[in-house]
């Protein structure tokens, strides 16, 4: 439900800033957050851990901050908040082909099935709204398909460390990692200080929300959940986006979908269904 809000959140801001500046504001005050929680949840474990797998560390925080961010925020400058929340629904396929790849997880005939099903219903999806909306939606699509991917990378990335350490230890200290260079560069940034004395209600609710619900609290249940769960099981809970996204369209103020995004929405959520379903074991 939290993250559901994001694609509207970014929607909305994506009006008055671009997808840097975006990134700046979402990252600056979790930066702010991360920092007064490095030193007070015990700076030495947190050195420790980073002392210990910087690469890991560097990579899931470069990942969600930077990566998934900056490549969603430009493609819903044109994409819009269902359609996105339907790419980014395709998470769940791009971890467990990264699990399978790197073996955290075996071959299943029925995980591919759906992973076939799933990006034929993405493709003409797609391709039926680049007729509609003109030349370069396919490439702001294909931003938005980016996004998934690095979540996944993150996803894979960080599920050998939360076997081993806390969760919230994990991802907090990525966290910080990735948006640091936020705290330095937003109040600096010249559109970030030209629009944030114009902000409402609205556009502090919606960069708080995608600062403080989506990025600290959403990922702090995201890696709590990886450590007990397979990642492509934890990224099934992405399939809650897209219907999630349409149902608060209307508090945001956006249109009814289209026929086209409910038909193939559905066709997409069907084949992730496929894929991620698990058959209980009688015994």
């Amino acid at each position: 439900m939290i993250w559901s809000n994001s694609f509207h959140s970014i929607a909305w801001m994506r009006d008055q800033v671009g997808a840097w500046d975006l990134v700046l504001l979402r990252f600056f005050p979790v930066a702010l957050v991360c920092l007064v929680w490095f030193f007070a949840s015990g700076p030495r474990s947190n050195l420790r851990l980073l002392s210990r797998s910087p690469i890991r560390i560097g990579v899931i925080g470069s990942m969600i901050v930077l990566s998934y961010n900056l490549l969603l925020n430009w493609g819903q400058g044109r994409v819009p908040a269902g359609t996105a929340s339907l790419l980014i629904s395709t998470n769940p396929f791009l971890t467990y082909l990264l699990a399978l790849a790197v073996g955290q997880e075996g071959f299943r005939k029925r995980k591919v099935a759906g992973l076939v099903i799933s990006f034929a219903a993405v493709y003409l999806l797609l391709a039926d709204q680049g007729r509609r909306f003109g030349p370069g939606y396919g490439l702001s699509a294909l931003s938005v398909l980016g996004a998934p991917l690095s979540w996944a990378i993150a996803t894979i990335v960080g599920k050998p460390l939360v076997g081993r350490e806390p969760p919230l230890r994990v991802i907090f200290l990525s966290l910080t990692v990735g948006s640091l260079p936020a705290l330095a560069l937003a109040p600096l940034d010249p559109t970030v200080r030209a629009a944030v004395p114009t902000f409402g209600p609205v556009e502090w609710f919606a960069v708080l929300h995608l600062s403080i619900l989506c990025t600290l609290l959403g990922f702090a249940i995201w890696y709590a959940a990886l450590r007990r769960l397979p990642a492509s099981s934890v990224a099934a809970f992405v399939l809650l986006n897209p219907p999630l996204t349409i149902l608060f369209g209307p508090l945001w103020g956006a249109g009814a979908p289209s026929a086209s995004v409910l038909g193939y929405g559905a066709w997409i959520l069907a084949g992730i269904l496929l894929s991620t379903w698990r058959v209980p074991d009688r015994r």
